[in-house]
C-alpha cells in the first residue's frame, strides 16, 4: 500500500515561506499519498481526500513536531519528523574559506599592528560590517607552506580581546589542516579527522579566545567526507555543515558530504536537512558571486530566489586567496563582490545572521 507523506517529508527544516505564519507557529498543507477511499488522519485530524492524495492544515507549533498520518480503517501509520526555523526566513550569512594567509601576515607583523584589521584582508572584511552589519564565519587551515611556512602555533595572542569584542559578527571556524590535498577528508580516518579538527580548534581559542569560535557550524574543505569523517567533527562538537549538494555535478565538485541522491534532493528543495541518524544538519549555499561577473550577481540572486521558493535563507561564500593579487584566481574586483552580493541582500529585506542562531543550536 503507497502510504506516505508528500509534503513534508522526514528530516526537512521548514522557513516561513513554506506555509502561514500564525500566532501558533507555522501552518502548513500536509500532503499525503494514499489509495482512493481511504479515511487518512494527520495529527488525528482528518484528512481531504483529492484523487491518491489527501490533504489536512497542520501547525507546527515549536522547533521540531513530530507527524502521525493514520489509516483509521486499517490502522497502518506512517510518522515523520519536520522542522520549523523561524529564525531562518529572509536572514543570510557570509562564510570565508580556505583562510590562512592572513593569520600569517598578522604573526609576520605583531610587532607593528595595534589591531588585527590593519590586516588588509580583514579590514576588507570588517569595512563591509561596519557598512552592512554583516556578520562573517571565517573558516581556517591550521597551515600552510607558503611564504617561508607558516602554523596556528605561531599566530600571537595579543589580539585576543580584539578577537572577542568582535565575536558577535566575526567568528572561526576549522576548515582542513592545509589547503593541499584537495577532497582530504574524503579519504580520512575518524582519527585523522578529529585530530586535526581539534588542533585547530585549540588554536582558535588560545589566539582568540572561546566568543571568537564559531562552535557547531562548519565548512569541511572540498565539501567531501566520509560518514567516519562526519562522526569524528560530530564527537567534538560539529553539528552543521554547508556544502551545494550537487549529487549529479558534471565536474564531480559535488561538495555533498556522504549524503545520498534523495537527501541531495531534498536539501536541493529545502536548503536545510536533518541526518537523524548521525544528528547532523546539513544546509546549502545560495547563489555563485565568485564565478561570474559582478554586474551579474543581482541577476543570479534574483532566479536563485524565484527557483528556491521554500529556501529563504541566503548562504554566501567566497575564498581568502582569490583576495591577493599573486594568486591564479585573484579577483580584482573583490570588494565589489562583497559590496554587490552584500547590498542586494540588505536591499532585498535580508538580515544577516549566524546558522548556529537559525538552527538554535
Amino acid at each position: 500500500m503507497d502510504f506516505s507523506f508528500v509534503f513534508p517529508v522526514d528530516g526537512v527544516m521548514l522557513t516561513d515561506a513554506a506555509g502561514k505564519k500564525t500566532v501558533e507557529g507555522l501552518k502548513i498543507n500536509c500532503i499525503i499519498n494514499a489509495p482512493p477511499g481511504r479515511s487518512i488522519t494527520v495529527n488525528g485530524v482528518p484528512c481531504t481526500a483529492s484523487t491518491n492524495q489527501y490533504h489536512v492544515e497542520t501547525v507546527l507549533k515549536g522547533y521540531k513536531t513530530l507527524l502521525i498520518a493514520k489509516d483509521t480503517q486499517n490502522g497502518c501509520e506512517t510518522s515523520i519528523k519536520v522542522y520549523y526555523l523561524k529564525n531562518a526566513h529572509k536572514k543570510y550569512r557570509f562564510s570565508l574559506d580556505d583562510n590562512i594567509w592572513c593569520f600569517q601576515n598578522i604573526a609576520k607583523h605583531a610587532g607593528d599592528y595595534k589591531s588585527i584589521f590593519e590586516d588588509p584582508y580583514l579590514n576588507l572584511i570588517k569595512t563591509m560590517h561596519d557598512k552592512y552589519d554583516t556578520k562573517f564565519h571565517i573558516n581556517i587551515y591550521y597551515e600552510c607552506p607558503e611564504f617561508g611556512g607558516f602554523n596556528l602555533t605561531q599566530m600571537p595572542d595579543q589580539f585576543k580581546p580584539e578577537w572577542k569584542y568582535n565575536s558577535d559578527w566575526l567568528r572561526l571556524s576549522f576548515h582542513a589542516k592545509a589547503n593541499l590535498p584537495d577532497r582530504p577528508y574524503i579519504r580520512a580516518s575518524f582519527d585523522q579527522a578529529k585530530f586535526e579538527h581539534d588542533q585547530v580548534v585549540e588554536q582558535i581559542i588560545r589566539f582568540a579566545g572561546e566568543e571568537a569560535f564559531a562552535g557547531p557550524v562548519t565548512t569541511i574543505h572540498w565539501g567531501d567526507a566520509t560518514t567516519d569523517t562526519v562522526r569524528a567533527l560530530r564527537s567534538s562538537g560539529v553539528k552543521a555543515f554547508v556544502g551545494s549538494f550537487n549529487y549529479h555535478d558534471p565536474k564531480n565538485v559535488s561538495i555533498r558530504y556522504y549524503l545520498n541522491a534523495e537527501q541531495c534532493a531534498l536539501l536541493n528543495i529545502y536548503g536545510f536537512y536533518y541526518d537523524n541518524n548521525e544528528d547532523v544538519y546539513f544546509f546549502r549555499y545560495g547563489a555563485s558571486m565568485q564565478h561570474i561577473k559582478v554586474e551579474d550577481i543581482p541577476k543570479e540572486f534574483e532566479l536563485f530566489e524565484k527557483q528556491n521558493p521554500l529556501y529563504t535563507f541566503k548562504e554566501m561564500c567566497v575564498h581568502e586567496q582569490y583576495f591577493y593579487p599573486h594568486y591564479i584566481r585573484y579577483m580584482p574586483d573583490y570588494y565589489q563582490r562583497f559590496d554587490t552580493a552584500i547590498k542586494w541582500c540588505i536591499e532585498n529585506g535580508y538580515e544577516a545572521s549566524f546558522v548556529k542562531d537559525v538552527l538554535e543550536l
